[in-house]
């Protein structure tokens, strides 16, 4: 099965003049930039844009000359995948300004953007997802108990200047948070820049807070510019209110977290490798994630944001990988936290989440049915061709 570094090896001789921007130049991309390119590149689009192969020379030797981990779940991989774009000219050819890195603890804020210019004249717009610190991982759960996070807004700012400095189509890709972030900014972005979007990827990104955004006339002008994949058992890209146009992708994972990684995704040719459905746990993740969610009051809303807020606050450590280096330290820092939550909080806070037992085990049984009833159908469909064929 080929990844994304096959893709990269077999196609990176060709330019973007002569092949377009493709699905696969997305997974590429998106994956790349977990790496800390704002080391190399300011966040001002007066500057000079740096041509790719220098920004990955400089990000990986201002790293030690080493690839390491750039966290605790963003393994070294994405530092071999950033050298190994360098020797490609596809690659070699973007030239990259305006990394921007804003990251605030109150309110959380972890927001990273960048541009590439291609060399056709299009440009690529990149949101980061969650990186490694408990800032990001917060923001992430204010996705889902606030109307709003301050990094939509920013996105919106961010591709506003894109399209004020630069000449020519847009692009825009996410992964994650960024891909709900790259469809905030195209929906809430002005009709002139909209105008000039020819591709939008969300890339296994949570949807909107409900689904009346769906219905707005800005979004249905996106659609046919949208893409949005998801893995096979997606529990990421399930979250909140999402279209039902998605594009299941296959991942050589099974568990639908590891799905989540970019890495995983399979590529066939210069698109990814596509599947027909979720599987029956990719299903029951948008149904009880939807059910959950959506069923959730106001009250409940603030139950779970200040929980969250003491908890992780308790944890004292600035990212992931700080929190296994002082396993210990974090345990009791997140257990001084918990007791310092009054009792009639902590018994709604677990309250909200009593219900998931019993409604895993309700969609599981639907999915069943469903899947009963499909195949039946499919048989049935079958038996009508072959009297057609044969009577």
């Amino acid at each position: 099965m080929a990844n994304i570094m096959e893709y990269i090896k077999n196609y990176g001789d060709i330019s973007f003049c002569d092949s377009p921007f493709c699905d696969a130049d997305n997974v590429a991309l998106c994956g790349m930039y977990y790496m800390p390119l704002d080391l190399a590149v300011s966040e001002s689009f007066d500057d000079e844009p740096v041509p790719y192969a220098k920004v990955s020379e400089d990000v990986f030797a201002l790293r030690g000359n080493k690839h390491a981990p750039v966290g605790l779940v963003l393994l070294k991989n994405i530092s071999e995948q950033m050298v190994e774009m360098a020797k490609y000219k596809r690659f070699t050819e973007m030239k990259v300004v305006g990394c921007t890195r804003i990251y605030e603890k109150e309110p959380a804020v972890q927001f990273e953007a960048a541009t590439f210019l291609l060399p056709d004249g299009n440009i690529a717009v990149l949101f980061k997802g969650t990186d490694d610190t408990l800032v990001g991982w917060k923001e992430d759960f204010d996705i889902l108990t606030k109307k709003g996070i301050p990094s939509g807004k920013l996105s919106t700012e961010y591709l506003e200047k894109v399209a004020d400095k630069f000449d020519g189509d847009i692009i825009i890709c996410g992964h994650s948070k960024g891909g709900f972030i790259a469809q905030y900014a195209a929906l809430f972005c002005s009709q002139k820049v909209r105008d000039r979007i020819k591709l939008i990827y969300n890339n296994d990104g949570p949807g909107f807070w409900d689904y009346s955004y769906l219905n707005k006339s800005s979004y249905k002008e996106l659609l046919p510019k949208y893409k949005h994949f998801v893995p096979q058992s997606s529990f990421i890209g399930m979250m909140l209110a999402h279209d039902e146009d998605y594009t299941v992708v296959k991942s050589d994972q099974v568990l639908g977290p590891l799905q989540h990684d970019l890495a995983s995704w399979q590529i066939k040719g210069r698109h990814i490798e596509e599947v027909k459905d979720l599987t029956p746990m990719g299903k029951i993740n948008d149904i009880v994630l939807h059910d959950l969610v959506t069923g959730l009051d106001k009250q409940q809303e603030e139950i779970l944001d200040s929980v969250l807020t003491k908890v992780l606050g308790g944890v004292n450590q600035e990212g992931l990988l700080d929190v296994k280096n002082n396993i210990l330290p974090s345990i009791k820092g997140v257990a001084d936290a918990w007791k310092g939550i009054d009792k009639g909080t902590r018994k709604e806070f677990l309250n909200i989440f009593s219900v998931v037992p019993n409604l895993v085990t309700r969609t599981r049984r639907k999915v069943h049915r469903d899947a009963t009833r499909k195949v039946y159908s499919e048989i049935v469909e079958t038996m009508k061709y072959v009297n057609m064929m044969y009577l």
